[in-house]
């Protein structure tokens, strides 16, 4: 790689209990779960069988097995496919898109599990909806012009702006829209932009920032807290000069990218490398950073996956962003850290569950990609929440490390009680607002909590959290909601350990315990 100074661009014109699904048994009755809106979400058993030479073949004739439960008459001509997996048990997971004229229909997705052409269970939202247009009157670059006045923002972009021609759901309406990106880091409101722009006569339809702003958010070097860490460096002859860059996971290395980590220095619009001569380090926030990235990667390499996309993405952190920064956040392509202002929060990169949350993050926008408002976006949250108590294991706390350092035991949010954070932790709390993209990260306590009940029932942190990933890995949709996560889940544990397996039935008890049936 160059070492030098790295700049941004500037900125121009779920009823009842879910899939039994495994590789050695077949559910023998077909079974339809709805949301508490009545909308089908899941269809399960033996439902038929279907021929093709790929999954792909296989998972489009599966859809016209389900398409009455469903609400459509032939998957020709309603969807696409979009990608394939096969699970550990050889099992297919094929996710397919919605269309409309052959344009991608925005989080409306199926997911049809099938082996070798035996269809087990379909996942998903369709919607039947009424095309406003077949063709865009705008173009790309006026829609990124009518997204970016929308937003205000006058400075550096963090990468460039892009435009995807997609339909929104509006009602039984279908808007034919461009689905605009906009990321920037240098303002007082960091930004990762999902703009939707009519593509007939340029009005906003909707307006998403996935940013989550949640503020809870070898060399030896110490961190945040003073304590002492070996971390990985890396030393380039030609600058003379060690780097904050871990070279040694081996998925990473093999495809030419690796975990590096750099800082702000108290600015927003670049950031810069981090080095030193003699291999020694007085940088705390990134010591930690870059040490917890590395074990994030370590964790989901457990699990089967090559860094947050699969692919063996290159993780990249970034500390001391502005002054007095209270928060951390996954900006759709790195980790951004600010230093806190000392009172409600010290340097963010300090807390493992923080870095763990914020990563998983970035899981999540590759795995299911939940999209980031209402009960979607409170599940992303809380996979986020859940999966930061499977790595830093010793509470089960959010942020308690680098929250209100002067005041010992608190924490921005707790799984085992999330009323003490101010959420809810049953249905019956549920929050409806408008505000926080409709409470993201207050109804979150209600599967936090269901997570909790599962974790502790079987007691196992590790088993709780191998499920939660396989479920957003396999079973989730962008669009999938409290009562899709309990159906997710619960395919997830019969995947794994069977339908029949005590971890089956404790997880049914987990969700049913919060109010999610």
């Amino acid at each position: 790689m160059n070492k030098k100074l790295v700049t941004t661009l500037v900125m121009s014109s779920l009823v009842a209990s879910a899939f039994a699904i495994n590789a050695g048994a077949a559910v023998t009755d077909k079974t339809t779960l709805k949301d508490a809106s009545g909308k089908v979400h899941n269809v399960m058993g033996t439902l038929g069988k279907v021929s093709g030479a790929t999954a792909e073949t296989r998972a489009m004739a599966a859809l016209d097995l389900v398409g009455k439960d469903f609400g459509f008459a032939k998957a020709a001509g309603n969807f696409k496919v979009k990608a394939t997996h096969n699970d550990e048990n050889g099992l297919a997971h094929t996710k397919l898109d919605q269309v409309i004229n052959g344009i991608t229909v925005f989080d409306h997705q199926m997911i049809v599990h099938e082996n070798n052409g035996d269809v087990q269970g379909v996942t998903g939202d369709f919607a039947a909806l009424t095309p406003n247009a077949s063709k865009a009157a705008l173009t790309s670059v006026s829609a990124i012009d009518k997204a970016t006045a929308f937003t205000g923002f006058k400075g550096q972009l963090e990468r460039p702006a892009t435009a995807e021609l997609m339909y929104v759901a509006q009602g039984n309406k279908a808007v034919l829209a461009y689905k605009v990106n906009i990321a920037y880091n240098d303002s007082a409101t960091p930004a990762n932009w999902a703009i939707f722009v009519n593509a007939v006569d340029g009005s906003i339809v909707n307006s998403i920032n996935q940013i989550d702003f949640d503020n809870a958010a070898t060399a030896s070097a110490k961190g945040v807290l003073g304590d002492t860490k070996t971390v990985n460096t890396y030393y380039y002859t030609s600058y003379g000069s060690y780097y904050l860059e871990d070279h040694t996971k081996t998925g990473l290395t093999n495809k030419g990218t690796d975990i590096e980590t750099y800082d702000y220095k108290n600015g927003s619009s670049s950031y810069y490398d981090i080095g030193s001569t003699t291999n020694t380090w007085n940088n705390p926030a990134a010591i930690d950073a870059h040490y917890y990235a590395g074990q994030v990667y370590n964790y989901y390499n457990g699990l089967g996956r090559n860094s947050y996309d699969g692919n063996g993405a290159q993780i990249v952190s970034t500390v001391h962003y502005s002054t007095n920064y209270n928060n951390a956040y996954w900006d759709g392509g790195k980790m951004v850290y600010g230093d806190g202002d000392g009172s409600t929060f010290r340097s963010l990169s300090g807390g493992y569950d923080v870095d763990a949350h914020e990563l998983t993050h970035a899981v999540t926008q590759t795995t299911s990609n939940l999209t980031y408002s209402n009960q979607s976006g409170a599940l992303n949250e809380s996979w986020s929440d859940a999966q930061a108590c499977v790595m830093d294991s010793g509470d089960w706390m959010i942020g308690e490390d680098v929250y209100t350092p002067a005041t010992s035991g608190d924490a921005l949010r707790y799984m085992d009680n999330p009323a003490a954070g101010g959420q809810p932790a049953n249905m019956s709390g549920y929050v409806n607002t408008t505000s926080d993209n409709g409470g993201v990260h207050t109804n979150s306590g209600i599967p936090n909590k269901a997570f909790y009940n599962f974790a502790t029932a079987i007691g196992s942190r590790t088993i709780a959290g191998k499920v939660w990933y396989t479920a957003s890995r396999d079973y989730m949709t962008s669009s999938t909601n409290f009562s899709g996560a309990r159906a997710a889940t619960l395919s997830a544990t019969a995947a794994l350990y069977g339908s029949t397996s005590s971890y089956y039935t404790a997880l049914k008890t987990a969700w049913s315990n919060v109010g999610v049936n």
